[in-house]
């Protein structure tokens, strides 16, 4: 099961993370190989399957938690295994043994770590959550619960659609711009990106990461990690290709934690 990593981040003790793609596991169809999502129609015992490859994969006897995922703001604050936390788009936790999960087709899944407060955190962002201001948010919250100082965080941006791919309506960009400014690196007009009127193009973990160091993360401490998801559907499940094909689509999980 091929998973990507942090550059980097292997050198921090007992943290246990990274970003799984569509292969390695048994699902069949649209949904194939490695869907983790058991609310987008596929087989549930193929599921249940992937989910024990992965820990099998990844090791450490680490217990995956999942949140219900709703494009908002909530956080949750998870203090030991359990399976799933409920209506939250972001967790943090200093548990052992705990793996925060994030599942995505195209929304960008952010994985937190401060080391030297042993604090992860797991953040789910479309635009929805993006323009709430998910990512600053789970920064604050990690500073209020556990003192940790957002110059302390190191942020790995996932595989997500790129700003080469995420065409939007001009209403989200403008939104996104009248709440945070204009972000010119990050968000593109009809006219600049040559796209159809009442259209825009939109970076979404260029977004995320101007949210970040806005919070006082260090600009070099935020990196992005793998590609363009719709550029690369063979090798990631993507939301948009798949509605391009008119067929469902899987999600592939991305997860942090610490080892026992």
């Amino acid at each position: 099961m091929p998973l990507l990593r942090v550059p980097g981040w292997e050198r921090i003790p007992g943290l246990v993370a990274g970003f799984c793609g569509c292969r390695g596991g048994v699902s069949r169809g649209a949904f194939a190989a490695l869907n983790l999502s058991a609310r987008v129609g596929d087989d549930p015992a193929a599921v249940r399957d992937n989910w024990s490859r992965l820990a099998a994969t990844v090791g450490h006897g680490m217990h995956f938690v999942r949140m219900q995922q709703v494009h908002g703001d909530a956080i949750a604050t998870v203090e030991g295994p359990a399976a799933e936390v409920g209506a939250a788009d972001a967790m943090l936790t200093r548990a052992s043994a705990v793996a925060l999960c994030v599942l995505t087709a195209d929304c960008v899944p952010l994985l937190m770590v401060a080391p030297r407060h042993h604090v992860v955190a797991a953040v789910h962002a479309g635009w929805r959550g993006t323009l709430a201001g998910i990512a600053a948010r789970a920064v604050r919250h990690m500073q209020q619960v556990y003192g940790v100082e957002p110059a302390d965080v190191r942020v790995a941006l996932g595989p997500a659609i790129g700003g080469c791919c995420y065409e939007v309506d001009a209403g989200v960009a403008q939104a996104l711009e009248q709440r945070w400014g204009p972000m010119p690196a990050a968000i593109r007009s009809a006219a600049a990106a040559g796209v159809a009127p009442g259209k825009a193009m939109v970076d979404l973990r260029q977004v995320n990461r101007a949210h970040l160091v806005a919070a006082g993360v260090r600009g070099d401490l935020v990196v992005d990690a793998g590609p363009c998801t719709r550029c690369t559907a063979g090798e990631y499940f993507s939301h948009r290709e798949a509605t391009r094909r008119a067929v469902p689509a899987g999600r592939q999980v991305s997860f942090i934690g610490w080892c026992q």
